[in-house]
Parts: structure tokens; sequence; C-alpha cells
């Protein structure tokens, strides 16, 4: 712009840039959790940003600030205190800190909130600064601002709506005010400048006071189109629903998370969404029961309306008693994270026993088990439950469970099948699955084997023909279709045989994201049955094939002598510690990092002060080349190690390959037990490493086995294939630590 010789003219372009400064800080002030009393703020953010613009105009005057400053420095470095290892100190401790804090790893410390902030001023300043009175291109502030602004209100803090506001006043101020300087009309100044102030306001004003709603149209086919083509939309801020002061929370509906168009009808076409909803926290993946069906109709699965009982929360509605507790289940506890989701169910595996939660609202608890808080759950907050989780089959018949069937309170619901809608060929098909078993365990395993190897998982189905039942078409002309298909075969299948079962619908938590965390999205929902197994009492059974079945130990032996020990060792091998549930921190809250200040007086004594600049100069240059050196010594260390291992016979490549392998499997979260054989460990973490398309650590095992065992001579394609895999693992590696931590590990700490 030309140079503005009318003081009020300065002063307005003064106010506008401090404006947009401002604006823009004082949403990064809140996101790092900034407590400052809003007027210091503008103060601050005035006197900063007047500052910057003085120094960025006047750079002779900053230059020769800092180089007084860094002489004083040195001086009383040298003569009276080595204060630049504690500048040093600082400056290291505030940027670690920072960096940790935009990868998301750890808030910003209490003591150096501050510095952060005043550093963003600085920044935020020279950027404007620069636009405003030198590029003189003021349009350039629009998209780092404008993004900013954007960024802040999607993530939910509502105030970026107000400072987006003020920004853009002040833009359109700031446009006229560049036409008129243009054009040097000062005759004309204040009619024009008062008419284009009155107008800027009023465009704003008028903004703010249009009526707003969270009610929206709502159209799920459209949406998961949308959501398909660009799912980076569902990211959004989706009109805030997700929030407590919204009340949306609903009961969990399967058809939410597109497995089904309609509730009330199964199969049809799949509309899949990857947008996290929930983080778990518990030691291994985990089914989370959302809802429960007990009545087929032929179509569709209906829960039956029941009065639930009411319990407080930390009170124990498992009905299950002390002595039982500590023989046949296995106590654990987990946590969940809402994240833009909201719930009036609350998320469990089967057996909850206790809920905490940060309100004191009642709990209901059906039959079933299913939770229901009526004051529901929403985005960021979290609860705890407590689950008393049953032994495994064999583990319990071995300990002398006794759960019969005709103890069942309304056994005939959990037998209900529609009259004349279940076809001939389907009965006819259950008898010919269950003819040569023995018992109900045997029976439901069967049935559930029949359906996971002969049918094909696929998403890609079309809508049941109408007037035919579901699990007929499925069985004898579909033949292929996803969890719902399944389920509902195997629940249906079980009552055939007499067995007790009901149809089960929630999530499955099996992306985890680092040891003892799951990530849980919409398309992990999934579909599963429960069977009542005499004499061990309800049981969970997966027969859809694209998913793991859960250990049973069918062939456990409990030896008397070593009772005790034994059983204490098996539960050790399955859950954690046990915990107090009250002692659990569930508010929601994200902790800080140690706010404490480093005390240097202690840390660093004044043992040296004859030091000169030479020897700081020495250790910062030492300092900075520790972890490059490091990582180029392991580098190198790393290349020759697998130089000499590609001069190795094959069979010894193999074994040094799958020692490999084994150490990326421990750094997973997934390392081999003590005792525990090559065999044993390949078919305990087999479903962890899943895939269609690549090789399985079983077939990797049998692989290293017969080429360390044997006297065979393995082949180069055997080779090929542990090289491919451990390539796989390695990529795993690096997507679970990030590529950072990743290279670190490797080649500095060298712990692979």
């Amino acid at each position: 712009m030309d140079k503005i010789s009318n003081k009020s003219q300065k002063l307005l372009f003064n106010l506008i840039y401090a404006s947009f400064v401002f604006c823009l800080v004082y949403l990064f002030g809140l996101g790092m959790g900034l407590k400052l009393n809003i007027m210091l703020q503008v103060l601050i953010v005035l006197l900063g940003s007047m500052m910057v613009k003085f120094f960025l105009l006047n750079p002779l005057i900053l230059y020769g600030l800092l180089a007084i400053s860094s002489l004083i420095t040195i001086l009383i470095h040298r003569f009276v205190s080595p204060i630049l290892f504690t500048i040093i100190e600082r400056i290291l401790s505030l940027f670690k800190n920072i960096i940790a804090h935009l990868q998301g790893k750890e808030s910003i410390a209490s003591d150096n909130m501050l510095l952060f902030w005043a550093i963003l001023i600085i920044l935020v300043s020279l950027f404007t600064a620069f636009i405003l009175f030198r590029s003189k291109n003021i349009y350039l502030l629009l998209p780092i601002y404008i993004v900013s602004f954007l960024y802040y209100w999607y993530n939910f803090f509502n105030q970026a709506y107000w400072m987006i506001s003020i920004f853009l006043l002040a833009f359109f101020i700031l446009i006229g005010l560049n036409k008129y300087s243009q054009k040097k009309l000062q005759n004309l100044y204040n009619p024009w400048f008062h008419t284009l102030t009155t107008y800027s306001i009023l465009i704003v004003f008028i903004a703010l006071l249009l009526p707003k709603s969270y009610n929206y149209i709502e159209w799920p086919w459209l949406q998961q189109k949308v959501y398909t083509i660009f799912p980076f939309i569902e990211d959004l801020r989706s009109y805030d629903i997700y929030s407590r002061k919204s009340g949306n929370a609903t009961l969990f509906n399967f058809s939410i998370t597109g497995y089904q168009s309609e509730s009330s009808k199964l199969g049809g076409p799949v509309y899949l969404s990857d947008k996290r909803i929930m983080t778990v926290r518990i030691s291994d993946s985990t089914y989370l029961r959302g809802n429960v069906k007990q009545v087929y109709t032929g179509n569709s699965w209906d829960t039956i309306i029941e009065p639930s009982a009411n319990y407080g929360l930390k009170q124990d509605f498992s009905g299950i008693s002390q002595e039982e507790q500590k023989i046949y289940y296995k106590q654990e506890y987990i946590t969940i994270t809402y994240h833009d989701f909201a719930s009036t169910t609350l998320f469990s595996p089967y057996k909850p026993a206790k809920v905490s939660f940060s309100d004191n609202h009642m709990l209901k608890v059906n039959r079933d088990d299913v939770l229901v808080f009526s004051n529901g759950v929403y985005n960021g907050e979290s609860y705890l439950v407590l689950v008393q989780k049953p032994l495994p089959y064999g583990m319990l018949v071995s300990l002398g469970i006794e759960q019969k069937k005709k103890d069942m309170t309304d056994l005939n619901i959990y037998l209900q099948i529609p009259k004349d809608k279940i076809t001939e060929r389907t009965k006819d098909l259950v008898r010919e699955i269950v003819k040569d078993t023995k018992d109900d365990f045997e029976k439901a395993v069967a049935i559930e084997n029949y359906l996971r190897n002969n049918y094909k998982y696929s998403l890609d189905v079309e809508y049941v023909p109408e007037n035919q039942e579901f699990i007929d078409y499925f069985l004898f002309e579909e033949k292929e279709g996803y969890c719902t298909y399944y389920a509902t075969s195997m629940a249906v299948m079980l009552r055939l045989s007499g067995i007790p079962s009901r149809y089960i619908e929630g999530y499955l938590a099996k992306d985890s994201i680092e040891t003892g965390v799951y990530e849980v999205k919409h398309e992990n929902a999934h579909a599963w049955v429960e069977a009542f197994i005499e004499p061990v009492g309800w049981m969970t059974f997966e027969p859809t094939p694209a998913y793991p079945v859960e250990s049973r130990l069918e062939n456990y032996q409990l030896n008397e002598s070593d009772k005790d020990m034994e059983l204490n060792e098996a539960r050790e091998n399955i859950r954690g510690p046990r915990n107090d549930i009250d002692d659990q921190n569930i508010d929601g809250d994200q902790t800080t990092v140690d706010g404490r200040k480093p005390n240097y007086e202690e840390d660093y004594e004044d043992t040296s002060t004859g030091l000169t600049s030479n020897t700081v100069d020495l250790f910062i240059i030492i300092l900075l080349l520790i972890i490059p050196l490091r990582f180029l010594v392991g580098f190198l260390q790393y290349i020759y190690r697998e130089f000499k291992a590609k001069k190795l016979s094959n069979n010894e490549r193999i074994i040094y390959l799958y020692k490999r392998i084994l150490r990326l499997k421990e750094l997973l979260g997934c390392p081999q037990r003590y005792g525990e054989t090559h065999y044993e460990y390949a078919n305990r973490i087999a479903y962890k490493f899943y895939s269609y398309e690549e090789i399985g650590i079983k077939e990797i095992t049998e692989i290293f086995v017969e080429s360390k065992y044997s006297n065979s001579v393995s082949s180069d394609e055997n080779v090929l294939k542990l090289e491919r895999y451990r390539k796989t693992m390695e990529n795993r590696l690096k997507s679970y630590l990030g590529k950072m931590k990743y290279y670190y590990q490797k080649y500095v700490k060298k712990i692979y």
C-alpha cells in the first residue's frame, strides 16, 4: 500500500492488524488450555504484535539488541554464572514438549504454556505484519486464517465462530481502506469511511443473528454415498450433534453402522464408514455388546421389551457370588471413550458387573445384561466397566461348574422359532450337521464350523427377495454374506437343535493402535451369537469366517495336585492384575505432562566458572551430533548384518529371518510365552495378524520348523516368503510406532 499520512488511518490499520493476530492466537491458547484473563490476553497480543511490526520495519534495531543481549549473556556465563547451560536446557525442554504436543503425544506443560503462546504470537504477528506492511497482498491472509478458524470450529471450539466474525469484519474494512488509499480521495474520507464501516458491521451482525438449528435433513443413503466418495467430510463438525448440550444420545441401532439400511430388515447392501467412534482400553481384542435380540421373524430380529432393573453406578449387578467370581471368572477392566459419537447404550463384553462414570444417574440392566444409561455418554466422555469374563469352556468343565437349561428363566424365549417360516430343507440340514455329535457343545461347534467352512464372506450382496425366508435364501441360494447372515443362521440352527441362543449386535474392538489400546470404527460393527451350553452357561460363538474363534481349551485337564497353582497361572495368562474400580479415573480429561520446573541450580552446580565459549560451542555440537552419529552407526551395523545374512544357506537364513520376525511380533505386543512351542505360539496369535492376501504366521512357522529340524534343504521360494512376511511386519511396526520412532528404535536404540 502507499504510505498513509492520516493518523486516524494509521491507527485503524494497526488496530486491524492487532485484531487479526488476536483472533488467531486466542484460539491457539484455547487449544492448549491457556488459563489467562481475556483482557490480559488482549493487552499482551497488542503489545507483542506492535513490537513485532516495529522490529520488522526496523530490523537494524533488532540486530543490535540481539547482539548486545548475546554479549551480555556470554559475559555473565564466563564471569558470573554458567547460565548458557540453563538456557540451552530450557530451550531444549520447551521445544521437546512442543514437538510432542504437535504429534499429539502430550499436552503443553504448565511452565511452557506462556512461552509457547508467546512464540505463537511472534510467528502470527510476523506473518500478518509481513503481508500487511511488506507484501501488501492482503488476500494472502485468507487461506491461513480461514482454514485455522474452520479447524478449531470443527473441533468444537465454539469461540472460533466469534473470532471468524471479528476477522471478517476487520477484513471488510481493510479491503475498503486499501481501495480508498489507492484512489487517494482524501476529501471523501469521512463520508466514505462512515459508509464502509456501517455496512461491514451490518453484514457481520445480520449473519450472526440468522437463526441456527441443530435440526438438519437426514438422508442416510445419500449420506453414506457422500462419505464413501469424500471420506474426509465425515470427520467434520457434523452440527455438534454428539455434544452433551445437543442431548441427542439414543439407544444403539445396528442400522447406523452401515451394515443394514433398515433396522427392521436383515441383509441387503452395505455402506461402511471408517469413522472412528471409540477408543477402548483393554488387555486384548474383545466383543462389545450393544444389542441382544431374542425373537426371529423370518427376515428380522426383535427385542422383547421388558422392565429393566435399576442399579447405582459402581454397584455390582452381575448376580455372581464372590466365591463363583474367584473360581469361574477372570476379572477385567475396560475403559471406553467416545469420539463424535453419543449413545445411551453402554457397550461392554459379557459379563459386565459394575460401571463407573462421572455422572450419578441410575443404570438400567435387562435380563441379557444390556446396559442403558438414560443420561447418555457423549463425545469425549469415558466410562469404565468391570467385567467378570467366564473362563474358557475346558477350564469351566474341569472346575466342575453346573449350569442347567432347566434353571433358566423364560427358556422358551431363547428357543423361539417363527411358525411356518423355517423351511424343511433348513431343518434337514441342521439334523445332518449334528447327527454325529454327543452333547450341546459339540452341536454348537459343528454348526459354527459348517457355516465358517461352507459359505463365502462378502459385503457385495443383493437384497433378499420378497416373501423368501432369510436363512433359507442364505444357506441354499445366495451362499455368501456378512456377519448378520452367519449370526442369524447359527442362532436359529442352534434353536432347531434344542440349544438356547441369542443374537448379539455391537462392535468388535480388534484394531490395536498401541499396547492395550484399540480403535473402533463403524466398519468394526459386528453380529455374533451367544448360546447356553450345559454345563458352563452362556458362551460366545463366531460363525463368520472373516473373524477368529476364541480359544475354548476343549481338552483342558486340571491336575488336582497342582490345582491352585495351575488355575492361578492360567488366569494370569489371560488377564492383568486386579484393581479396584472405585480407584479408576474416568472423568475423560487428558492427563497432562509433569509441569515441574527443572531445578537448574541443583542439576548444574557451579563447578565450571572458567569455561570458555569454545567449551560451550563444543558441548552444543556434541549434543547435536550424538543422535545422527548413533543413527549412522546403527544403520551401517544393520546393513552389515543383512549382508552377512544373505551369504547364509537357505536353512540358516530362514532361521535368521524367523528370529527377526519373532522380535517384530514382540515389539507389536505379542511376545512368545515361556515354555510355549512355536506351533502353540503361532496358533495363539494367528488371528491378530490375519489377512486374506498375505502368508500367515502358521505357514511361516511350518517353514521354520522344517528348515531347522529336518534334513531337507529349503527352497529359495521359502526364503522369499519369510522375507516378504518380515517386510510386512516391519511395515506394521512402522505404522504402529510412527516413522520417526520406528527408525529411531531400529538404528539408534537397535532393539531390532
